[in-house]
């Protein structure tokens, strides 16, 4: 895992706006990480797959979907990784506060999904090989069992 400013560093680079559907930001980090080593690339993967296990909460998730549709699972996700996009401020509010995961819910935020591919996509880039690392925390909906 990277430590904390430097991941945080680095999730800047994506200018804090989880709404934005413009790809440039996810292929200026990708082009970063690429240039860097393969520990950087999977620390930065760890630290990402820590942080959305992290925002992995029933709490969000009810706070996220009040009505009867909510949002599916995927839905969830996309909202965790818009909360990562928009930093670490964004991050420790949600936490203290799960209403304002509210705001990360929509389906412009949704695009901040992109950040999922930024280390497979930068390791691919800097080695010529597939991406096959998984990472120690699993970020998919309902997988964090301390929390749902």
């Amino acid at each position: 895992m990277l430590a904390d400013e430097e991941f945080w560093r680095l999730v800047a680079v994506l200018g804090g706006r989880p709404e934005a559907r413009d790809d440039r930001p996810y292929e200026r980090l990708t082009a970063m990480l690429a240039e860097e080593s393969v520990e950087r690339i999977t620390g930065f993967a760890e630290t990402l797959a820590f942080r959305l296990h992290q925002l992995d909460r029933r709490v969000l998730a009810q706070a996220a979907s009040p009505g009867a549709d909510g949002l599916s699972d995927d839905g969830f996700l996309y909202a965790r990784c818009a909360v990562v996009v928009a930093g670490p401020a964004a991050f420790d509010a949600v936490l203290a506060d799960p209403a304002a995961f509210q705001r990360f819910t929509t389906e412009e935020a949704a695009h901040a999904e992109s950040i999922l591919d930024v280390p497979s996509n930068a390791y691919e880039r800097a080695t010529g090989k597939e991406w096959d690392h998984v990472e120690e925390y699993d970020y998919e909906t309902g997988a964090n069992e301390q929390w749902w």
